[in-house]
């Protein structure tokens, strides 16, 4: 079986519901708060694993972090890991009726940079340091690149070198339009995410509609995306049932709170079948 290489993040998801989101200055109380395992990284290694596919995480966690190693191990997610003195990395999530605000706190993800980097067939680059990023793409032979909320930390050379070293994009809408304007991607394979409403996929301007669910939370949502877009790559799936694959995971995940709920890929493919 192929298997997947995904560096990113590992992080504590900590979830909060608030009435809406206050002024500067102002404050609201929150009506409602969890934590779970999170992490873009992370979470895209659970869900591929979850669907039976083979998969690597390359990452950064702090000297908190045991018991999250141990339940990836269990999930069958192999690790390599840089096991930092600082605390893993923190993501505090403000769900409000129709917005959400995240703040993300890098602690073991500082030290990204130290990861050990090793050749790979398959690699996903999630939000990352662009330092290693590029030093695990210039290992391996085809890549999916994902700047997402780390975006701003790539200069336009940086980010130009992993456009052009990319075989697949990932990115939402927001990171579309502001990537667009910092460096050419004519041309190349991209899967812009649109929440609610589906996603598109370009050069062809495909656009596959959301399968329609009550949505509870959305964290995570994206990541279970990419884990099933990647299933259907290993397994042979052309882009456009990637895409469709990828909805029907996203799906799932929005029917609960937290991000790593992936269910097997039986119920998947009954959804786009």
């Amino acid at each position: 079986m192929k298997e997947i290489a995904v560096l990113g993040h590992t992080a504590y998801d900590y979830i909060f519901d608030v009435p809406y989101h206050p002024e500067e200055g102002y404050s609201i109380y929150i009506k409602k708060f969890s934590r779970h395992y999170g992490g873009g990284g992370a979470n895209i290694c659970h869900g591929i694993a979850r669907l039976g596919g083979k998969c690597t995480l390359f990452s950064a966690i702090g000297k908190d972090g045991k018991r999250y190693e141990e339940y990836l191990k269990r999930e069958g997610v192999s690790l390599s890991m840089y096991r930092s003195e600082k605390k893993t990395a923190r993501a505090y999530i403000f769900n409000a009726p129709s917005s959400q605000i995240t703040y993300f706190y890098w602690g073991a993800s500082e030290d990204m940079d130290k990861i050990e980097t090793k050749k790979t067939d398959y690699l996903h680059i999630a939000p990352s340091n662009p330092a290693i990023a590029i030093k695990m793409a210039d290992k391996a032979k085809f890549i999916g690149f994902e700047p997402g909320q780390d975006l701003p930390k790539y200069g336009k050379k940086e980010l130009q070198y992993m456009v052009e070293k990319a075989d697949i994009i990932f990115c939402n809408e927001y990171e579309f339009k502001k990537m667009n304007k910092m460096v050419s991607m004519d041309s190349k394979t991209i899967v812009v995410t649109e929440g609610s409403k589906g996603c598109t996929l370009y050069p062809q301007k495909i656009k596959f509609p959301a399968i329609e669910v009550k949505a509870v939370e959305t964290t995570g949502a994206g990541d279970a995306f990419k884990a099933a877009f990647w299933y259907g790559i290993l397994n042979g799936y052309s882009h456009e049932e990637c895409c469709r694959l990828g909805n029907a995971a996203a799906s799932f995940i929005v029917r609960k709170r937290g991000a790593q709920h992936m269910p097997g890929v039986e119920k998947i493919l009954k959804l786009i079948q």
